[in-house]
């Protein structure tokens, strides 16, 4: 046989060969090509609660689920501990040095990185007058300073009165708070000098051995941390009205945030949003559930007088805002026109 007619007889052959081989070469690419498509953007995060708290499992339930669902795939989290893990005021440089990306921190403490924004749990108004008059954009530039992005809100106490005042001694009129020694975190302490009560410094794990032992008289905190604590069982009054809102935000590494496509930035947003929304009305529900279980436990519950009541509240206020003012100079009277409504 002639090349000629053995090139004729074997061509075909050779040529269904070589793109048999290239489709298998193609074949063989695709899976890797769409694994690393489907690779998923991983954000850690940490919290100074435990993750069996019921405000971490709602975040869980509200943000971190809105989130997987918004992002199709193209996020993941996971969730690298409570205070067994970071010491609640390291979380703030914990986050700006990326050893988390994200976290659910005490807006005070977070004060050590972000100027003034502690002030946010002054706030008179919603959360979605926060994000249109400018609050939340406020926020996150002091944020930035930083290192970090605000994400917005964890929770927040819509009637505005998420902290309360545990006793074991009744007051009832301003003399009364001269005589007291109040266990106070960096939310209350400003709020305690000023109603005259003398102050004594408190990790909330320390707050049920406190009242226990009689170290302090009382100590303003959220119902719902009070019950999950089992404090209400050492506890004889709560007085009323509360003051104050949530003092529990979200923030991110600000590398973290930057690195994210527009895309997933808004999926971020968006899942705050929900979960902000979310939270809220649990959290109204688990207050309810909480007062009625300080009430199971024998615990009275009174209304100070009108005048009283005014006072409390305004001092609360009033005190708190004198305080940022005395540290943050620059920040606070912008932050005090957002906080009470204003542009």
């Amino acid at each position: 046989m002639n090349k000629g007619k053995l090139f004729k007889s074997i061509g075909p052959i050779l040529t269904g060969l070589f793109f048999l081989t290239l489709m298998i070469a193609v074949a063989g690419t695709q899976p890797a090509f769409a694994q690393q498509k489907a690779e998923a953007i991983n954000l850690n995060w940490a919290t100074f609660m435990p993750g069996s708290h019921p405000e971490v499992i709602g975040f869980n339930r509200g943000f971190i689920s809105k989130a997987l669902e918004l992002s199709k795939g193209r996020l993941a989290f996971k969730f690298r501990g409570g205070p067994e893990a970071f010491a609640p005021v390291d979380l703030p440089k914990v986050t700006q040095s990326g050893i988390v990306d994200f976290a659910i921190i005490l807006a005070g403490i977070a004060e050590t990185t972000c100027p003034g924004v502690g002030a946010t749990i002054l706030s008179r108004i919603s959360v979605d007058e926060e994000r249109k008059n400018g609050t939340y954009a406020y926020m996150d530039q002091l944020s930035n300073k930083g290192g970090l992005h605000y994400m917005g809100r964890h929770s927040m106490a819509t009637d505005f009165q998420f902290f309360h005042l545990f006793l074991n001694k009744k007051v009832e009129n301003p003399e009364d708070f001269k005589k007291l020694r109040l266990g106070t975190a960096t939310a209350a302490r400003a709020a305690t000098e000023g109603w005259g009560a003398a102050p004594v410094n408190l990790q909330m794990t320390d707050y049920y051995t406190a009242l226990e032992r009689n170290t302090v008289d009382g100590i303003p905190s959220p119902p719902t941390n009070w019950v999950s604590s089992g404090c209400q069982a050492v506890t004889k009054y709560m007085a009323q009205p509360g003051f104050y809102t949530s003092s529990l935000v979200v923030v991110m590494n600000l590398n973290t945030w930057n690195k994210l496509p527009q895309d997933l930035q808004e999926v971020i947003n968006d899942a705050m949003r929900y979960s902000e929304k979310m939270l809220g009305e649990v959290y109204a529900e688990d207050k309810a559930k909480s007062i009625q279980k300080v009430r199971e436990a024998k615990v009275e519950i009174y209304d100070f007088s009108p005048d009283t009541a005014k006072w409390f509240v305004e001092t609360a206020y009033e005190s708190a805002w004198a305080y940022q003012m005395k540290r943050f100079p620059k920040e606070t009277p912008r932050l005090k026109t957002l906080l009470s409504g204003g542009k």
